[in-house]
């Protein structure tokens, strides 16, 4: 572990007890979700980073306005931020772990971002543009930063250049981060990036911050405080957990029994569990015909 003081970097562990960063996106819309200032603060540094030019956010009107004001302890299925910048529609998602699935879910978010605007407007020529912002970590190849469009393949020329996305590997600006040399200038210009990689003692060690970091880094540390959000969290992950091992173990038995009997009780065990019909059709194999029958 690392940590910033004035000039030096320290490598540390302080701490045993489980601690929920920004990478989580519970945490992620609790701090930003709540106040404007620092979403457009975010969204400007993270604009900025991406055109490598100064980019001022001065509006952000959240479009995923199921979630409330308050600290919410749902986990929902939609983006985790969509806003409307004034000139442009962004999703940022952050994945913990990423592969093609989770590419393929974050293109459907992206679309229909841009399906929702459409159906808002009267034509197909005044389109705002639509980025989805990815914030990876496992598993994500990228170099640093990622641009994917929709693309003429014949003459290489974007289709539709108000839509794309761009992936973030976090882990690679951690890494180089910690080997650049120049720690503290590095830090300053992509902390908004660095900050999904920060653990609780490198955030309490961080120093001289501008009031931008001092405000999530405030957020992210009383929130891992407060009891009743804390145990909420914990107690998510651990359904993840047991979630991912029931996945792992039907399909091993799948795969072991090589039956179809075998197959449809995994399915009916699954579906009196309310797993999602997809999640069953991928496990088993069966279409989403044969899992309504059973």
């Amino acid at each position: 572990m690392k940590v910033l003081t004035n000039n030096i970097i320290v490598r540390k562990n302080m701490s045993n007890k489980k601690f929920f960063g920004l990478k989580y996106d519970s945490v992620f819309k609790n701090v930003f979700y709540r106040d404007e200032e620092l979403l457009k603060k975010f969204l400007s540094d993270i604009l900025s980073i991406y055109y490598d030019r100064d980019v001022i956010v001065k509006d952000a009107t959240l479009l995923n306005l199921e979630l409330t004001k308050d600290r919410f302890y749902i986990k929902n299925k939609t983006v985790d931020i969509r806003v409307d910048t004034g000139d442009k529609i962004i999703n940022c998602e952050i994945n913990l772990s990423y592969d093609k699935e989770t590419e393929i879910r974050n293109f459907c978010f992206l679309t229909q971002a841009l399906n929702e605007s459409i159906k808002k407007g009267d034509d197909y020529v005044n389109i705002k543009d639509h980025i989805q912002f990815n914030f990876n970590f496992m598993g994500v190849k990228a170099q640093g930063i990622e641009e994917s469009r929709y693309e003429n393949i014949t003459t290489h020329t974007p289709k539709f250049k108000f839509i794309k996305t761009i992936d973030i590997n976090v882990d690679y600006f951690m890494d180089t981060w910690y080997n650049s040399g120049k720690e503290k200038e590095y830090y300053e210009k992509f902390k908004s990036i660095i900050m999904f990689g920060l653990n609780d003692n490198e955030l309490k060690m961080l120093k001289d911050e501008d009031d931008y970091m001092k405000k999530v880094k405030k957020e992210v540390l009383d929130l891992n405080q407060d009891p009743e959000f804390y145990q909420w969290l914990t107690d998510e992950e651990d359904r993840q957990f047991l979630y991912n091992s029931r996945v792992i173990r039907y399909k091993r038995e799948g795969l072991e029994e090589g039956s179809k009997a075998k197959t449809i009780e995994i399915a009916r065990n699954m579906k009196e569990k309310n797993y999602p019909i997809e999640d069953i059709k991928e496990i088993t194999g069966l279409s989403i015909e044969e899992i309504e029958k059973i």
